[in-house]
């Protein structure tokens, strides 16, 4: 089910870089899928997090590791697995931009 999201936000736009190229060929499609345990680690209550992106269907690249911090509750450990993944995301997004590769829209997480 698609939403309109711009009732919420407006009409916000991505800042992308004057100095990037022009885009060419077909847009690529980004998807993140990002999870974590809260305290599953019993010796030290850290939680384990993880995310996995998605190119066009293709996985690209996934990251599993302890978080830095001891969250006392599910949402804090889901909320910093969230903030770690989308800063990947940014950058990654960023990086293909500076190619030339055209990026179809936002990515779903």
């Amino acid at each position: 089910m698609e939403h309109d999201w711009k009732e919420f936000y407006g009409n916000v736009k991505e800042a992308i870089s004057p100095n990037a190229p022009p885009a060419l060929g077909k847009d690529v499609d980004l998807r993140m899928y990002v999870d974590s345990d809260h305290a599953g680690d019993k010796s030290n209550h850290r939680s384990r997090m993880g995310f996995f992106i998605y190119l066009n269907s293709a996985l690209n690249m996934w990251s599993s590791k302890k978080q830095s911090t001891i969250e006392t509750s599910v949402f804090g450990a889901e909320f910093v697995a969230i903030k770690v993944g989308i800063d990947i995301l940014r950058g990654l997004r960023y990086k293909l931009r500076m190619m030339g590769i055209a990026i179809s829209g936002p990515t779903y997480i």
